[in-house]
């Protein structure tokens, strides 16, 4: 087990690989980032046994704004997560499950419809993670989730499994349907003083501000991306 020196560095290491700040991170998470300072970083192996034991969705959100999987964080830091023993021979095999594709949804610069598109695979992680909140998947068309100076991105022709019974926090990637113009959105989610606003990633795109009377159905928060190296388009 490594001490939390090292888990904490590990942490910090990870932030940096995805250009995480501290009050990024906690936004992500639903957290103050001096939250993220003196708890996770300072005392990440009691503060992570404290988030499973009563704030399992935080910690999800945790692995989630990492980029992390059980496993992954296990390996990272050393910090043993209930079901994911440390593993000093290789990760596990991945293992794939079905999850139902029901359509397209835009990224701001695109379409959007809803139709049975049969079933896609996902890894068994995060059908394990998620599958009680009720799992689908839709395909992406629009940039506006895009850009080439973030460390992530989401493009064209790419996929993202959605989770319809999770609540949605500040930092979620969201599905929102926008009604008066009939258009869902894969969106990340901000509120702010009296309104929400969903932000695209591409700075040539502008957000979306949501005024207390717009019509916004929030369909889900998005537990994992993927593609084909074949649908996928810049």
């Amino acid at each position: 087990m490594a001490t939390k020196e090292e888990a904490g560095l590990a942490i910090r290491r990870r932030m940096r690989e995805l250009g995480l700040s501290q009050p990024a991170l906690g936004r992500m998470i639903g957290k103050s980032h001096s939250w993220v300072n003196v708890y996770l970083l300072e005392k990440p192996a009691e503060t992570i046994r404290k988030m499973w034991a009563k704030n399992p969705q935080d910690l999800d959100r945790l692995l989630r704004a990492l980029q992390w999987t059980s496993e992954e964080f296990t390996r990272a830091t050393g910090i043993e997560l209930p079901g994911a023993p440390l593993k000093r021979m290789g990760a596990r095999p991945v293992t794939m499950t079905t999850v139902p594709f029901h359509g397209v949804v835009s990224a701001g610069r695109g379409t959007s419809h809803a139709e049975p598109m049969g079933e896609i695979e996902v890894p068994s992680d995060v059908v394990e993670r998620y599958g009680s909140y009720g799992l689908y998947a839709l395909e992406v068309d629009g940039d506006s989730m895009f850009c080439e100076d973030l460390p992530y991105s989401i493009p064209p022709g790419s996929f993202v499994v959605v989770a319809r019974d999770l609540e949605p926090r500040p930092g979620d990637l969201v599905i929102a349907w926008l009604r008066g113009k009939g258009v869902g959105y894969l969106k990340e989610l901000e509120q702010r003083r009296g309104h929400q606003v969903l932000k695209s990633w591409n700075p040539e795109v502008p957000p979306l501000v949501v005024s207390p009377d717009d019509e916004v159905e929030i369909q889900g928060v998005v537990v994992h991306v993927g593609f084909d190296p074949r649908k996928v388009r810049r």
